[in-house]
């Protein structure tokens, strides 16, 4: 199984192997793109976790095989909200593992004023102190975000004025390093002010340092999704469907939010998240947050190729 490096706790598979007798190997990635490009290189996953927007492309593709739900009674847990998503109408393909919302970590002591929108990212007091993730989508999400348009936008003059644009935004920025999975030393150590986050990060971060703060910009933020799917190369597709349906126990999926501080779609589990988590607005994002973020969807081919050379 693959998904993003240090994303499933080892407690769960040491569970699974103990019930079934059947040994888990998770193999983490950096980035869901690096982890397609070897599936398509011939690398053989029975099972994988993927950011949703590239779902729609592996079916296309036939990269991934419909998902027997004969198999997945615990399905049935999932919230009526991550079910039938634009990404995968009927849930034919995918089960959503993990949800947040992404916010901005700020160094409150290092700054002379308060950030409050996307749009501040671009005070030249920040120059070289804003820290992105180098994931392609995320990063021209934000710079669409701070130049105040959608991070699915397809109008030509917004996309001609992010790509301008573009060059004196990177020049201000630093990137998470390969192999880190937090955002909070740099933050922590005064090395950036302004750091693309997700929970996580902002729990790590704030567990270190008394001034940082996790904020979700004005504009509106960006919600993420990460699903499993079942790639078409897997001799062991039943196998990978039983493993999707230990998750949704309820104490499993309870487990991986109390480890990992991510929101689980599993709402019959939400009980047994630890009250301060279940009660986290940065874990599990209010209703108005909700109402104004934004989900990153597919791109016709004509404008990802506009993004791409963003």
């Amino acid at each position: 199984m693959t998904g993003w490096a240090d994303y499933m706790p080892q407690e769960l598979l040491d569970a699974f192997s103990a019930e079934t007798g059947v040994a888990v190997e998770y193999i983490g990635y950096d980035t869901t793109e690096a982890a397609i490009a070897a599936l398509a290189q011939g690398v053989v996953y029975d099972l994988m976790v993927v950011s949703y927007q590239f779902i729609p492309d592996l079916v296309s593709n036939g990269a991934i095989v419909p998902i027997n739900y004969a198999n997945i009674p615990n399905a049935r847990n999932l919230s009526a909200n991550f079910r039938d998503l634009a990404f995968d109408p009927g849930n034919r393909y995918s089960v959503v593992y993990q949800w947040g919302a992404t916010g901005l970590l700020i160094r409150t002591d290092l700054l002379d004023r308060p950030i409050m929108r996307w749009s501040d990212l671009w005070d030249p007091a920040l120059d070289g102190k804003i820290l992105l993730w180098p994931i392609p989508r995320d990063t021209v999400s934000v710079l669409l975000k701070s130049l105040g348009f959608s991070i699915n936008t397809t109008n030509p003059v917004h996309l001609a004025t992010a790509l301008e644009r573009a060059p004196d935004f990177a020049r201000r920025l630093g990137w998470v390093e390969e192999g880190v999975d937090s955002a909070a030393q740099d933050l922590v150590s005064g090395e950036y002010a302004v750091a693309l986050g997700w929970a996580y990060d902002a729990l790590d971060a704030q567990r270190q340092s008394d001034h940082i703060a996790y904020i979700t910009p004005g504009e509106g933020t960006i919600l993420w999704v990460d699903s499993f799917v079942i790639p078409a190369v897997s001799a062991q597709q039943a196998l990978a469907e039983q493993f999707i349906d230990f998750f949704l126990r309820l104490d499993i999926s309870a487990l991986v939010t109390n480890e990992l501080a991510i929101a689980t779609a599993n709402e019959v589990s939400w009980p047994l998240v630890k009250p301060e988590f279940r009660n986290s607005e940065v874990i599990f994002p209010s209703l108005a947050t909700l109402q104004r973020a934004e989900l990153e969807l597919p791109l016709d081919p004509i404008t990802q190729a506009m993004y791409d050379n963003i």
